[in-house]
């Protein structure tokens, strides 16, 4: 009996100490004494007497009260802190148990890099749907590298980036390049074997890298780089790949751009025991405690989507 009633006790003392902090924190919020208890519907008097209880209970001075102003004691401001993560810590809880009965529904705004999207997205947003009805999608297909917050977005596919740490960053995808070039530019030149002969070629190079004239491969361990020639240069995938098919070059392209024109004949896949570097695209969205219910079943989606075999064939992991 002794041994319940102190847990009782405890557990008293436990909830009054939680109902002094949340007063706490609303005085340092508001920034007085009577704008927070105007906020909490309580008298004056009962806020400073709780936040003096509080500082009892801790032994510990929390504020400076001055007449003009409240000023956090170092120990203040470490609890302060302790009491913001509670708050969110029970929001959370709360927010997490009414998304178990919320419908994937709502807009979803995505930004997506373009050749990329122009490959997937349509397939992929239109199975989206068929699975979550209620959704609603916009795409954004863009080089440049949207603010997801400042903008409004909820998730970006980006490549061979470091998100900012506000971020959340999951990985979705490999992939490989591929070298290609038409039939009418290889007929009666000799096809490279090795990466150092590209140098005698033409090669068609993206503009957007720092170091798109130096191209890099690997192959069982062993390394090879080569500066190579470029008549032409762009910073559209697409538009290079449409110089290839024109015969004016060597292209280095990802593979999903390119496969179905290497299974049609109209472009011949080079070197295919050497690889490139590639490109790693990550799913990256802002961090929210919790996830809207849309957002988490989007990128479950896309994970998912992205690994089955005609995605990964495409990709060039296949």
């Amino acid at each position: 009996m002794t041994v319940n009633l102190k847990k009782t006790i405890d557990l008293i003392s436990e909830a009054q100490q939680l109902q002094w902090a949340m007063a706490f924190t609303a005085v340092v919020e508001e920034g007085s004494f009577t704008a927070a208890a105007q906020r909490m519907g309580v008298s004056k008097a009962l806020l400073s007497r709780q936040v003096r209880q509080l500082e009892q209970a801790l032994d510990a001075q929390l504020l400076y009260r001055t007449t003009r102003r409240l000023l956090l004691t170092d120990a203040g401001e470490l609890y302060l802190g302790h009491c913001r993560d509670w708050l969110l810590r029970v929001q959370s809880a709360r927010q997490a148990l009414a998304e178990l009965r919320e419908e994937v529904a709502g807009r979803l705004r995505l930004t997506v890099p373009t050749s990329f999207g122009g490959v997937f997205m349509a397939q992929a947003m239109l199975a989206l749907r068929q699975q979550y009805p209620a959704l609603e999608v916009e795409l954004d297909l863009s080089a440049r590298p949207h603010d997801l917050e400042a903008e409004g977005f909820d998730l970006a596919i980006r490549a061979n980036i470091s998100p900012p740490e506000r971020l959340v960053a999951r990985p979705l995808a490999e992939v490989a390049d591929w070298l290609v070039a038409a039939p009418a530019y290889l007929a009666g030149k000799v096809l490279p074997q090795v990466p150092a002969e590209l140098a005698a070629h033409a090669c068609l190079c993206n503009s957007h890298f720092s170091h798109g004239r130096q191209w890099a491969f690997h192959r069982d361990g062993e390394l090879a780089s080569v500066a190579v020639s470029a008549p032409l240069l762009a910073n559209d995938y697409n538009l290079l790949r449409n110089f290839a098919l024109q015969g004016a070059g060597i292209a280095r392209l990802p593979s999903y751009l390119v496969a179905p024109d290497v299974a049609a004949g109209r472009l011949q896949r080079l070197l295919p025991q050497w690889h490139g570097r590639g490109q790693s695209l990550y799913l990256v969205y802002p961090q929210r405690l919790p996830q809207p219910a849309r957002v988490r079943a989007l990128v479950a989606f896309l994970q998912q989507w992205f690994a089955a075999p005609a995605q990964a064939a495409l990709l060039g992991q296949a």
